[in-house]
């Protein structure tokens, strides 16, 4: 049995936050391996602005590419309509049932859970790793967690065990000032992307392409 563990978003594009975040939950739940997963169609953002899936995928597993225990999945691209997370899970319990799954978020998705589409369902198909950035209040967080999904149990700081027997862990996280939004405006106005995104990414985005400009607007001259 392997210790699985699954970091989902839309990855437009990838960028240091995602890759440390995957870092962070692997090393403190002791997982075997995260997969990086991009939406093939998130449910909950525009499709406007959105980079095509295979090449947010390539983004990803250039990303990851040498970095040890991270691997890119292109799940999500092989299945029509939005990517649901419950629907995902299914289908990886289906493909490894004899892994114990880990599903990493960060702390306002995990309280947005109840708005997802069965997103209640989650604890009973995996386990769940919430990033915990400095400020959030940790204790806010158990405490959904009891009121969501009564019986859930509290095994120790920052520890808890649903009723399903999978567990919840809120896993500290680094302060990263990146996002997708800003690593976007910076490639349109041919600003650097060191550090913010991982190297060999960065080598394609400043290369750049009609399926890029298409997607997020065209670049300033360089």
């Amino acid at each position: 049995m392997s210790r699985i563990g699954i970091l989902g978003g839309s990855f437009n594009p990838i960028h240091a936050g995602h890759m440390r975040m995957a870092v962070e939950a692997r090393e403190a739940m002791g997982l075997d391996r995260v997969l990086l997963m991009p939406a093939g169609e998130p449910p909950h953002k525009p499709v406007d602005g959105m980079l095509p899936f295979a090449h947010r995928l390539r983004l990803v597993e250039l990303a990851v590419r040498g970095v040890s225990g991270l691997s890119a999945s292109g799940l999500e691209g092989t299945r029509p309509g939005p990517s649901y997370t419950v629907e995902t899970l299914c289908a990886l319990r289906e493909k490894m049932p004899g892994d114990e799954l880990t599903f990493i978020m960060g702390s306002e998705s995990f309280l947005a859970l109840p708005n997802w589409l069965r997103g209640v369902e989650l604890p009973g198909l995996a386990s769940v790793a919430v990033g915990l950035r400095p400020g959030v209040d940790a204790q806010g967080l158990m405490d959904f967690a009891r009121t969501r999904w009564p019986g859930t149990q509290e095994l120790g700081p920052g520890h808890m065990r649903f009723p399903t027997g999978t567990e919840l862990r809120l896993v500290s996280m680094p302060v990263f000032e990146v996002s997708a939004t800003d690593v976007r405006r910076r490639w349109r106005e041919r600003l650097s992307l060191a550090m913010l995104v991982p190297q060999a990414v960065e080598e394609i985005l400043e290369r750049g392409g009609t399926a890029y400009e298409q997607a997020w607007g065209q670049r300033g001259e360089g």
